[in-house]
């Protein structure tokens, strides 16, 4: 699909302008985790599982300066696989780029091992312990031995001050930008319907789902980012 009615286009230049306000300095993660992977891909082919990869973002950062880089995409959400498509197409990169709609079960069985894995902005919209356990350890058994991991995801330990006063401030941020007050005070009841859980809990997580070398390498204002190897 190279077309995209004014709904969609509009919803995708909505999310993209809050995400990147909810997450300061959004595209030095993508930066970074990039980093990470032609540090350990080098220059040769590789394949990478985007988790959650509805809206394309990865797509537009990995996808040009990575030619010999290869993207299967997984996302529950129809429309925003149809924002990622378009993206794929606008950037010329559709013969490198699968989207599935589903979950990482819904791959094929047959799929080979991936180079490397990422899950941005995903594992917060999970309650369940066990539920985001078992999404990491599916990602796990998808990749290669060794083989590079990034995770984002809010954090934080809920009944902390710590965590409120991150809030209080990723609301004026959102101020700054013009947002209404009302607005914002609606949007921190919604921030508070995620699943918020601490630094020490995600990387506990990480371990027990097979995964070794985990550093947190991004942190900015309710999110962060870590890197790890399967």
């Amino acid at each position: 699909m190279d077309k995209l009615s004014t709904h969609l286009l509009e919803k995708a230049r909505t999310y993209e302008q809050s995400t990147r306000i909810s997450v300061p300095a959004y595209d030095t993660l993508f930066a970074v985790a990039q980093a990470y992977f032609r540090s350990h891909l080098g220059e040769q082919e590789a394949s990478l599982l985007v988790v959650g990869a509805g809206g394309g973002n990865e797509l537009s950062a990995w996808g040009p300066t990575n030619p010999l880089w290869t993207f299967t995409g997984i996302d529950p959400a129809e429309e925003m696989l149809q924002i990622a498509q378009h993206k794929a197409v606008q950037l010329e990169l559709e013969s490198r780029v699968r989207l599935l709609q589903g979950t990482i079960e819904s791959l094929p069985q047959t799929t080979p091992k991936f180079d490397a894995a990422s899950c941005i902005l995903v594992l917060h919209f999970i309650v369940d312990r066990q539920e985001k356990l078992h999404l990491l350890q599916n990602i796990h058994d998808q990749l290669k031995p060794g083989k590079p991991f990034v995770l984002a995801c809010a954090y934080g330990d809920r009944e902390s001050d710590e965590l409120q006063d991150r809030i209080k401030i990723w609301q004026s941020v959102f101020l700054d930008a013009g947002y209404t007050k009302e607005k914002v005070e609606n949007m921190g009841k919604v921030i508070m319907n995620i699943s918020f859980i601490s630094d020490q809990e995600i990387q506990q997580l990480l371990s027990e789902a097979g995964f070794k070398n985990i550093t947190r390498f991004f942190s900015s204002g309710l999110f962060a980012g870590w890197m790890s190897h399967a």
